[in-house]
């Protein structure tokens, strides 16, 4: 069995259980996946230059509208 142990969020400061084999590897900063992104885009600033750029060329990034040929394939009857 894989050794755990109680860590602390450097985002949130929330107490999570995680591996220490991961802790040692870098991994386990965070209590999930959301916090880590919200420090990552504090730092990149990626996802904010990618809304902007959209923005200016009048795209958008919010997904509208089915999947098209990839999920057509659920509607047939095998």
């Amino acid at each position: 069995m894989a050794s755990t142990a109680q860590y602390k969020c450097l985002r949130c400061q929330s107490v999570f259980q995680a591996r220490t084999a991961d802790r040692a590897r870098g991994w386990a900063r965070y209590c999930s996946k959301s916090c880590k992104a919200v420090v990552q885009e504090q730092r990149t600033g990626q996802y904010a230059q990618l809304r902007d750029s959209e923005e200016a060329e009048g795209q958008s990034t919010v997904f509208q509208g089915g999947f098209g040929e990839w999920e057509d394939h659920k509607n047939e009857k095998f």
